[in-house]
This record gives structure tokens, sequence and C-alpha cells, in this order.
């Protein structure tokens, strides 16, 4: 039993960093054809600091770090849900937000107000749990 449970999970991060990967990318596509205005959401100046491959590495990887911050610490989030996933997104965002800790998503965070951002925040969070239990792997 607890090898499923491993394995669960590590499933559910692969998911997770492909969601980041595959996500990205298509964001990339959709600002570079002018989705999102003239400053594809507040992205633009993001991707052109941190150019097209690292940006896709960075939201891969973010999304793996919060994935395993989940699962690792000792927070009451078992069974891991679609509501305690919103939460979590939703409290990423703020704190990405507020502390700024990416200076280059200023653009981003002027663009969209706090709710849009939570919003946001939130979904990419969700997916990697509705891929998950759409292929049948809980």
């Amino acid at each position: 039993m607890k090898e499923r449970i491993v394995m669960n999970l590590t499933m559910l991060i692969g998911i997770a960093c492909a969601i980041g990967i595959v996500g990205d990318s298509l964001l990339q596509l959709g600002v570079a054809n002018g989705l999102g205005g003239p400053t594809g959401w507040g992205l633009k100046d993001y991707f052109k600091q941190h150019g097209r491959a690292e940006s896709i590495f960075i939201a891969g990887g973010m999304m793996v770090i919060f994935f395993l911050i989940l699962i690792c610490t000792p927070w009451p989030t078992r069974p891991i849900t679609f509501i305690v996933l919103a939460i979590y997104g939703v409290l990423l965002d703020l704190l990405f937000r507020e502390a700024m800790i990416f200076k280059s998503l200023r653009g981003y965070y002027e663009y969209f107000n706090y709710f849009w951002s939570a919003v946001w925040g939130a979904i990419p969070l969700m997916m990697p749990l509705l891929i998950y239990k759409c292929v049948g792997l809980i």
C-alpha cells in the first residue's frame, strides 16, 4: 500500500511538472501571437528577460517545488483535494504578489487585480489532480 501512495504522489508531481512546461509553452505562444493585448497580460517583459527555454523550465520547476512543499510538510493537507489545491494556489499567489518574489512578474501583477491573479494562481495547481483523476491513476 505504501508503494502505491509513493507512486501516486510521484505521478502527481510528474504531471504537475508537465502542466508547468506545457502551460508556459502555450502561454508564450499565445502572447507571441497577440493574446493578452500589447503587454501579453503583463508577461512580455518576463518572457523577454528569461527567454523561451528558461521560462519553460522555471514554470515546470516551480510546479514541482509547489507540490513537493505541499506533500512533504506536516500540514493537514491529506487527502490532496481540489479545495486544498485551490486554497494553496491562492495563498501562493498572494505570497508571490506581496513579497514580489519574482520581480520580473511585476507587469503581470500590475495587469491583474488580486481576484484574477488568484484565480490564475489556483487553476494550474488544480490541473494536475484533474488530469491525474481523468486518466484513472487514483
